[in-house]
C-alpha cells in the first residue's frame, strides 16, 4: 500500500459489539423504565431512540469487520442464467470483480500474517455447518441448505482472500470493448480451474452476437460442445460440425481445395514435416514435387486433395500423360497425336524403361519440338528423376498422407469434387457468408500427430480466406457496421496442440485489419515451446496474443510470471515491533536495568502481485490484465440452465462422454439435413 493510502484496521476482533450491546442495553432500560432515571416518558423515548441508532451503526460496522473476515475466509459461488448473458456486441462479460491496487496488496499482506490466522479460523457455527453437509445424501444436503444461514461454499481450494481483499469496494462487470478484442485474448490456467468454462461464456455471448464463430477443441470436451450446439440452436444459427473422431457426423473438408495462389498447397503439406536438421532437405523437396503436382491439377481444372497428390506422387506418369495431352490439345500443333509415336525405335535411359511408354513418347515428343509450358517443364522434371530417388526424397510426405487417408478420414479429408455432395462441406467463404457456427474436434487424444496437421491446415486455410477478405472484402457487413471484412471470432483450446506452424503468427500479426479476433487457451508456456519446437518463436507468439492477458490458476512459476512481471511495484506499511534492554554499570545504582519497547511503522517497496499468489488462485477466479496496465481480480461464473438438445446431438454428446471414460458404444449418424448447403454454395 502506497503511503496516499489510508491506514486501515479491517483485521482485528470486532469491539464495536461491545458499545452495540451497551447501547442497545440502556435504550431497553429507557424505554421499559424510565423512572428508574428519574426520566419523563417523552425524554425517555427520545433517549431510548437515540441509543437505539447508535447501537445500530456499531452493530454495523462490527458486522462489516465480520463480514471482511468471512470474504477473506470463504470463497462464495457465482452461478449466471445463460438466459441473462447478453450479446457480445456491448462488451464481452468476463465475469465480475474489482480493480487491483495497491491497497489490496496491502490487505493481502495483512491477511497472510501468522497473527491473523486466528481471527480468520471458521466460527464454531461454520464448523457445524460443514460437518452437517459432510456424509449426508444429496436430498438432504439440499433440504439441510435452505435454512443453514452458514452453508460453506463448495470447495474451490487455493487462497480466498486474493478476492476477498476487495470485498470493501464490492465488484463491478468486467467487459472487453471490442476496441480490447482485436488485439486478442490470451488465456493460461492449468488444469480443471475453469479455463473451459470461461470459454463457454465467452461463446454464447459471441454466437449470440452474430459473427462467425469458430471452435477449435482438440480433445473434443463434451460440455463445450454441448453448450456451442445448443446456443447455435437458440440464435438460429448454421452450424458447421467437424471431428475426425466421428467422421460420420461430421462435414467434409478438403484442407488444400481452397487457396490464393497454388503455392499454398504445397506449403500447407511440407509445414507438417519436420524442418530442422537433415529433415529440412527433405522438406523442401517434398515442397517442390508437391508444388509440380498441385499445379499440373489446377492447370487440368481439378481441385487438389490429399488422395490425388498421393495418387501422383507414387505414380506421377499418369498426371504427366493427362497434362501434356491436356496442353497440346490447346496449345500444340494440330498433327500432335499422328506425330507423338509410342515406340521410335530410340534407346531409352536406363532409368526410364519401366516408365508409362506413352510418357516416354509425350516427352519425346516435347523436346524434338522444342515446346515449352511452364507445368509441363516441372512435370517433366520430376518424371525424369530415378524413380527411386523419387521415392526417397518423397517418403517424408507419403507416410503423412496415408495416415491422413486412411479408413474413414479417406472421404472425410480427401471428398471427390466431382461426386454429388452427400454430406456437408466446409469451407471459409460459406462459413463467413452464412455467418455460420463451427465446431472443430480433431481427437487430439487418440492421434495427436494426426490432430497436429489438420489443426494446422485448418488454421492456414482461415489465414488464407482472411488475407483474402483484407485485400478484396466481402461484400457484406454485420448489422449496425459499415461494409468490410467481418470479424471471425476464433477461440482455440488446447492452443499448444493448434498452432504448431507460422500460419498463427501471420494470424496473430495481421488478423486484426482482416478481421479475426482470436482468443486462445493454454495450460503454460512450456507447453508452447515444446508446440513450436523453438523458445523464441513461443515468445513472439506470446508477445503478439496477450494485449489482454486472463491468468486463472497456474501451475508453474515461469507462467506466473508472465503477468507479474508486467506489473509495477507498491508499497505498504507493517508494523515493526522494537525491544531492548540495558544494564547498569553503575554498582551503587539502584536501577539494575532500563527496558524500552516501542512499535513503529515501516514502508517497504514490494511486487504488487507475486508468482506465488497467482498460482494459489482458487478455481474460477482470474487475473485480467487489459487496456495497458490495468489489473483486475476477477470471478468467472459458472453457466445455469443447461437447456435441451435434439435427440441426435444429445446421443453424439454422451458418447463423447463414454469414450472421455472409457466406453465404446458407437453414436447414432446425426441428420444433415439441416447442414445441407445450397447448390451455389456448394465447394
Amino acid at each position: 500500500m502506497s503511503a496516499r493510502y489510508p491506514l486501515e484496521a479491517l483485521l482485528r476482533p470486532a469491539v464495536e459489539w461491545n458499545s452495540a450491546v451497551a447501547a442497545w442495553s440502556a435504550a431497553a432500560l429507557c424505554a421499559l423504565a424510565p423512572s428508574f432515571w428519574l426520566l419523563t416518558p417523552s425524554v425517555a423515548w427520545g433517549s431510548a431512540l437515540l441509543l437505539a441508532l447508535f447501537g445500530t451503526w456499531r452493530a454495523w460496522q462490527a458486522g462489516r469487520i465480520l463480514r471482511y473476515r468471512r470474504a477473506l475466509r470463504t470463497a462464495s459461488a457465482y452461478v449466471l442464467p445463460a438466459r441473462r448473458l447478453p450479446a457480445a456486441t456491448a462488451g464481452l462479460l468476463l465475469g465480475r470483480g474489482f480493480r487491483w491496487t495497491g491497497i489490496h496488496t496491502q490487505r493481502l499482506w495483512e491477511a497472510t500474517r501468522p497473527e491473523a490466522q486466528r481471527l480468520l479460523e471458521p466460527s464454531r457455527l461454520y464448523r457445524l455447518a460443514r460437518d452437517l453437509e459432510v456424509g449426508r445424501p444429496k436430498w438432504q444436503r439440499r433440504l439441510a441448505g435452505a435454512w443453514n444461514p452458514w452453508r460453506p461454499a463448495p470447495p474451490v481450494g487455493g487462497l480466498p482472500a486474493l478476492h476477498g481483499v476487495g470485498w470493501p469496494e464490492g465488484e463491478r462487470d468486467l467487459r472487453l470493448s471490442a476496441a480490447e478484442r482485436e488485439g486478442h485474448v490470451f488465456v493460461l490456467g492449468t488444469t480443471g480451474v475453469g479455463k473451459t468454462r470461461l470459454a463457454e461464456l465467452c461463446l454464447v455471448q459471441d454466437i449470440r452476437a452474430g459473427a462467425p464463430v469458430v471452435v477449435f477443441d482438440p480433445k473434443g470436451d463434451a460440455a463445450l460442445f454441448r453448450r456451442v450446439r445448443r446456443e447455435a440452436i437458440r440464435a438460429g444459427r448454421d452450424w458447421f460440425f467437424f471431428h475426425l473422431g466421428y467422421p460420420d457426423q461430421s462435414c467434409a473438408y478438403n484442407p488444400i481445395g481452397r487457396f490464393e495462389r497454388v503455392s499454398e498447397v504445397p506449403t500447407r503439406l511440407a509445414n507438417a514435416l519436420p524442418g530442422t536438421g537433415n529433415a529440412a532437405a527433405f522438406r523442401e523437396f517434398a515442397w517442390l514435387f508437391a508444388h509440380v503436382i498441385a499445379r499440373a491439377l489446377v492447370a487440368l481444372g481439378e481441385q487438389p486433395t490429399y488422395q490425388g497428390v498421393l495418387r501422383a506422387m507414387s505414380d506421377i506418369d499418369p498426371l504427366l500423360v493427362r497434362y501434356f495431352e491436356h496442353w497440346l490439345e490447346r496449345e500444340g500443333p494440330a498433327d500432335w497425336r499422328a506425330a507423338v509415336a509410342v515406340d521410335d525405335g530410340r534407346r531409352i535411359a536406363a532409368h526410364l524403361r519401366d516408365r508409362d511408354a506413352r510418357a516416354i513418347a509425350l516427352v519425346r515428343y516435347v523436346r524434338a519440338r522444342d515446346l515449352y509450358d511452364p507445368v509441363a517443364d516441372g512435370l517433366r522434371r520430376a518424371w525424369e528423376y530415378e524413380k527411386t530417388y523419387f521415392d526417397k526424397i518423397s517418403v517424408a510426405i507419403q507416410p503423412l498422407l496415408e495416415k491422413l487417408l486412411s479408413g474413414p478420414l479417406a472421404a472425410l479429408l480427401s471428398p471427390d469434387p466431382t461426386a454429388p455432395v452427400a454430406r456437408p462441406r466446409l469451407d471459409w467463404p460459406t462459413v463467413f457468408r452464412r455467418r455460420a457456427v463451427v465446431y472443430i474436434g480433431t481427437d487430439a487424444l487418440t492421434d495427436p500427430m494426426i490432430a497436429g496437421v489438420v489443426n494446422q491446415t485448418l488454421l492456414a486455410d482461415l489465414v488464407a480466406y482472411a488475407g483474402h477478405l483484407y485485400k478484396h472484402g466481402a461484400g457484406y457487413g454485420l448489422p449496425g457496421r459499415p461494409a468490410g471484412p467481418p470479424e471471425a471470432l476464433v477461440h482455440i483450446d488446447e492452443f499448444a496442440e493448434v498452432a504448431r506452424g507460422p500460419e498463427i503468427v501471420q494470424a496473430l500479426n495481421k488478423g486484426r485489419g482482416a478481421g479475426l479476433r482470436l482468443q486462445v487457451y493454454a495450460q503454460t508456456l512450456a507447453d508452447l515451446e515444446v508446440g513450436f519446437g523453438d523458445a523464441a518463436r513461443a515468445r513472439q507468439v506470446v508477445g503478439n496474443v496477450s494485449n489482454t492477458l486472463v491468468v486463472l490458476r497456474v501451475a508453474d512459476r515461469d507462467t506466473a510470471r508472465l503477468l507479474t512481471d508486467r506489473l509495477e511495484q507498491t508499497e505498504i506499511t507493517g508494523r515493526v515491533l522494537d525491544s531492548g534492554a540495558t544494564d547498569s554499570a553503575d554498582p551503587t545504582s539502584p536501577v539494575d536495568f532500563v527496558s524500552s519497547t516501542r512499535e513503529r511503522f515501516a514502508i517497504q517497496r514490494v511486487a504488487l502481485l507475486e508468482p506465488a499468489q497467482v498460482m494459489a488462485l482458487p478455481k474460477g477466479q482470474a487475473f485480467v490484465l487489459s487496456g495497458g496496465n490495468q489489473l483486475t481480480k476477477l470471478r468467472i461464473p459458472l453457466l445455469a440452465e443447461p437447456g435441451a438438445l435434439t435427440s441426435d446431438d444429445e446421443g453424439l454428446a454422451r458418447e463423447m462422454v463414454r469414450r472421455q471414460t472409457g466406453g465404446a458404444a458407437r453414436p447414432r449418424p446425426v441428420r444433415q439435413a439441416a447442414l445441407a448447403l445450397t447448390p451455389e454454395e456448394a465447394p
